[in-house]
């Protein structure tokens, strides 16, 4: 499959600000050197007649011969607080007490359409919605959805705050030559003490979106963030633009670039520090060496403490189909998690250079289904799976490979083992900056929570230097409130055999140290395609306060046939279905509901503390 072109769309930025505050405008020093189509003091047609115009009035042949016009601001406020407008201020007094006024402004467009980016600021009280060439193309926040018209009320009155929306609108809305952009204003009252209209319409050229946009973190989520894109071609300096959201200030921070294994791809990754805990920031992907920019896009960082319900979805097998890891990622995202998890087995690509397009896939998803409407894009963590590995040249497992039998071989080799990981898993330690190598690592969230992600015998060994560091790692978190181990390979599996090598290194070498931690309830597996919860485990028998282990790994997958629950020891659950899993941390509690690709909950599991 081939990674769509550089879209031919336009992107709506729509900074909505209420009459009493200053409006969103460019920085000076902004490199898109817009093209300003329509400003501030713009003189508009204007209708405020206390009349149903239809539908007609927004088509750009309507005829507004007998419309009133004026320059902007337009408006009315019976309180007597005009100079408190922003600039150009209050120009053209309007009919008061109304809820609907129509404004039309015609335009033109020269040259070409190929790749440019509308950016409007609109100074607007209450709210409205705005028509280019009669095709809706953004409403702000406080116009009802669905069908609006005459009458309509904005759902409630402005408050002195600033919103920045994105709208994403077919680049065919926009003409070579005459176009008019027509605004409908709704008040929230008849009764309502003013009403404010203004725009200023801007055309930036050559949008940059890329191919591919993941969030995920290396160090402290409530701190940092990291930023990885795709682009097609390489680029001399890789910089990302952002700033608190709601402020017009904007940093750098320039990052690093790398080729994406076989493919003309480059891997372009920024880290952000020093952030705020619990904050939203809005960013957008800048290239100096010609001045062109992304759309913004928003991201938030997590709360130093769990002053409030922390939510994850957890899954693993994502994506046998983009279709399948669409349906599930849509899901996950209508659940608002603060972040998603993934124990590996990610692309299905098995480090194979013919298989590159099934990352194509992966990415494209990712950027189809989480990012949200409101362009907030969800952080995914990704563990390692045996299908990130060069099946062609191993297998699933390190000793799979020629150069290993058993732990000591691996440890004992006489070569680079970064090197051979990077050889021999090439786009998982290439795409994602976390684990990184060696292909193990952990995440702290304050003192309430880390994420654990151990590697189950792919690009490392499990018993060996990688049991000794999970064992450091667990004693060093006693006092961590929540310790949640993701890894891919299940101990308990649902479909495969209990006696599988990599199973059975699971029980013997992790499952006691995750039971000797009170703080670890539950250890997500994942690897065999279908849903299992186990009863709680302790030393190789059910106990009241033992860990259970749940998961299995079917977020984007054909599922497998389960065993039999009433002749299988260990299971309380088994079904063969594609599924999430939300877990909702608040306070000391953790609830577990497992949630079908349809939205549908299959599970629900609510552990007490050990």
């Amino acid at each position: 499959m081939q990674n769509p072109p550089v879209s031919t769309k336009l992107t709506l930025m729509a900074a909505i600000v209420g009459c009493l505050l200053l409006a969103t405008t460019l920085r000076a020093d902004a490199p898109q050197h817009p093209a300003v189509l329509i400003d501030f003091d713009a003189t508009w047609k204007y209708h405020d007649g206390n009349e149903d115009l239809g539908t007609a009035w927004k088509t750009p042949d309507y005829n507004d011969r007998d419309w009133k016009a004026g320059p902007a601001l337009l408006g009315y406020d019976t309180r007597g607080r005009q100079d408190r407008w922003p600039e150009p201020g209050l120009q053209t007094e309007l009919q008061e007490n109304l809820v609907t006024y129509y404004f039309r402004k015609s335009f033109d467009f020269g040259g070409s359409l190929e790749g440019v980016q509308l950016q409007l600021d609109q100074i607007i009280d209450d709210a409205a919605v705005y028509y280019l060439n009669g095709e809706e193309i953004g409403r702000s926040e406080l116009m009802p959805e669905g069908e609006v018209g005459f009458g309509t009320q904005a759902t409630r009155y402005t408050n002195p705050s600033v919103e920045q929306d994105v709208f994403d609108i077919d680049s065919s809305h926009l003409r070579e030559g005459r176009n008019v952009l027509a605004v409908m204003v709704a008040n929230n009252t008849a009764r309502s003490s003013d009403i404010c209209f203004g725009a200023r319409l801007q055309v930036v050229k050559d949008v940059q979106t890329p191919a591919a946009l993941y969030l995920t973190w290396q160090r402290d989520p409530t701190t940092t963030m990291t930023i990885q894109w795709h682009t097609e071609q390489l680029h001399d300096e890789v910089t990302i633009e952002y700033g608190p959201a709601g402020s017009d200030e904007l940093s750098r921070t320039d990052g690093d670039t790398r080729p994406m294994p076989h493919s003309d791809r480059h891997i372009q990754t920024v880290e952000l520090t020093d952030l705020e805990p619990g904050s939203d920031y809005r960013f957008r992907i800048y290239r100096s060496g010609d001045g062109n920019s992304s759309s913004f896009y928003t991201f938030r960082t997590m709360p130093a403490e769990a002053d409030r319900p922390i939510r994850i979805a957890v899954g693993g097998d994502t994506r046998h189909s983009q279709a399948r890891m669409e349906q599930t990622n849509r899901v996950a995202a209508s659940l608002d998690p603060d972040f998603i998890v993934w124990g590996g087995d990610l692309a299905y690509a098995d480090g194979r250079a013919d298989r590159v397009d099934r990352w194509y896939e992966y990415f494209n998803a990712i950027m189809n289904t989480l990012i949200t409407d409101e362009g907030r894009v969800i952080p995914t963590i990704v563990g390692i799976g045996n299908h990130e590995m060069l099946r062609p040249r191993g297998g699933n497992y390190y000793f799979n490979f020629p150069e290993f039998d058993e732990p000591e071989d691996y440890y004992t080799h006489d070569g680079d083992l970064d090197q051979w990981r990077n050889d021999n898993a090439p786009y998982f330690f290439a795409l994602f900056a976390f684990p990184g190598q060696p292909g193990y690592g952990v995440l702290d969230f304050g003192d309430y929570l880390s994420i654990v992600l151990p590697d189950t015998n792919h690009a490392n060994p499990i018993p060996g230097e990688q049991t000794q560091w999970l064992e450091q790692v667990l004693a060093d978190r006693e006092h961590v409130q929540h310790v949640i181990p993701v890894y891919h390979v299940p101990g308990y599996p649902s479909a495969r055999p209990f006696t599988g090598r990599a199973s059975r290194e699971v029980r013997e070498h992790w499952s006691p140290l995750f039971e000797q931690q009170g703080n670890i309830r539950v250890a997500f597996e994942n690897h065999d395609h279908a849903y299992k919860r186990t009863v709680p485990i302790r030393d190789g028998e059910e106990h009241e306060d033992g860990v259970v282990y749940i998961g299995d790994g079917a977020w984007g997958v054909g599922v497998r046939d389960v065993h039999d629950v009433d002749e299988t020891w260990y299971l309380e659950r088994a079904e063969s279905i594609r599924h999430l899993i939300l877990v909702t941390i608040d306070g000391q509690s953790q609830d577990y509901t497992v949630i079908s690709e349809h939205g549908e909950e299959i599970d629900h599991y609510v552990p007490k503390a050990r």
